[in-house]
C-alpha cells in the first residue's frame, strides 16, 4: 500500500525527519540488482565534461565520499533516486570488482510519484540551483502534487502553501507550472541551455506555446524553434462561424409556414392599385410559386 503524503515532508525548510517519506538508513552496498528509470535520471542535471573528469580523478583517489540513495518499488525492485553521476563512473571504472563501492541511503518510498517529489526536495534544497532552474523544480512541486492528490489540501490550496514555503507570490507558483509543463516536451539539452541563460525565453513566450500545443496549433517536435520565435505564429484556430452567403440563406419553411404566409398575403391590403409592370412580375413569382410545388393548375 502506498503511503500517505504529507505536504510538509516536501516543502523546503522542513524538520520532519520522522516521516516515512524521508526516513532513511545507510547500509552497505547489497548485492540486489540497481535499476535505472529514465523518468527519474531525466531530473539529475548532467555533468560538463570537466565536472565529471574532476568527480572522476576524485573517485579514483578518495573512492565515493557520498552515499548513493535509493528506494524499492512494490514489486521489490531497487531503483537508483540519487548519486547516477558516481554510479556511472564507478561502473565504468569497473564497480565493486575493482574496489569501487558505495554506502547506500535507503528512502521508505515505493511509487514513482513520491519519488519525483523527493527529488524535487532534494534538488531545491542544495541551494545552488539557478533562478529557472528553481522556478522549474516549483512549477513541477506543484504539478506533480496536484497531479496525485488534486489542488485542495487539508490546509487549503496548493498553491498557497508552495507559494508561503518559496517565499514568492502564489501567481509565481501557476506561472512556474506552466513553464515547467513547456520544458518537459523539450530535449533536456535545450531545457539545460535554457538553465545555463544560453536560451532566452519569456514568460509570456512560454504560455503562448502552452496554449498552441494544447490548441493543437504546433507540434511538439516544433516546440523548441517556437520557443525561439524560428517558427511562424500558428494561424489561430478556425472558429465556428459561416460564409455570408451561407448565414443569408433561408432557413426551410414547413408546410404549415407556407400556407400560412400564403393567406397572409392573400388577405393583406395593399397601399396601391397595381400597375402593369408591377401584375406581370407578380404572375412571373406566381408562376415560379406554382412550378416549385408541382401544383396542377
Amino acid at each position: 500500500m502506498p503511503n500517505e503524503i504529507n505536504i510538509g515532508d516536501f516543502l523546503p525548510g522542513s524538520d520532519q525527519k520522522a516521516s516515512k517519506l524521508i526516513d532513511s538508513k545507510k547500509e552497505e552496498m547489497s548485492s540486489g540488482k540497481i535499476h535505472i528509470i529514465d523518468e527519474l535520471k531525466k531530473w539529475i542535471r548532467p555533468l560538463t565534461e570537466s565536472e565529471r573528469n574532476t568527480l572522476e580523478e576524485s573517485i579514483k583517489n578518495e573512492g565515493v565520499r557520498d552515499p548513493l540513495t535509493f528506494f524499492y518499488l512494490d514489486n521489490g525492485q531497487k531503483v537508483l533516486l540519487d548519486g547516477h553521476n558516481r554510479y556511472e563512473i564507478c561502473q565504468s571504472l569497473g564497480g565493486e570488482d575493482n574496489g569501487y563501492d558505495f554506502e547506500e541511503v535507503i528512502v521508505d518510498i515505493d511509487n514513482i510519484d513520491d519519488a519525483k517529489l523527493w527529488m524535487i526536495k532534494n534538488q531545491v534544497g542544495k541551494r545552488n540551483l539557478s533562478k529557472r532552474e528553481m522556478s522549474y523544480y516549483r512549477g513541477h512541486h506543484y504539478l506533480t502534487h496536484k497531479g496525485k492528490q488534486g489542488e485542495k489540501t487539508g490546509d487549503g490550496k496548493l498553491y498557497n502553501l508552495l507559494a508561503e514555503e518559496y517565499n514568492v507570490g502564489k501567481n509565481t507558483i501557476l506561472r512556474d507550472a506552466k513553464t515547467a509543463e513547456v520544458l518537459d516536451q523539450v530535449s533536456d539539452t535545450f531545457k539545460h541551455s535554457y538553465f545555463d541563460g544560453e536560451v532566452n525565453v519569456s514568460q509570456a513566450k512560454f504560455e503562448e506555446a502552452l496554449k498552441a500545443i494544447k490548441e493543437g496549433l504546433i507540434e511538439t517536435e516544433e516546440l523548441e524553434d517556437f520557443l525561439q520565435n524560428k517558427l511562424a505564429k500558428p494561424v489561430e484556430a478556425p472558429q465556428n462561424t459561416t460564409s455570408r452567403a451561407a448565414a443569408n440563406t433561408p432557413k426551410p419553411f414547413t408546410f404549415n409556414k407556407i400556407n400560412k404566409t400564403i393567406r397572409t398575403l392573400i388577405d393583406a391590403p395593399i397601399d396601391k392599385e397595381l400597375g402593369k409592370v408591377e401584375k406581370l412580375a407578380m404572375e412571373e413569382s406566381v408562376k415560379e410559386l406554382i412550378q416549385k410545388f408541382g401544383l396542377d393548375l
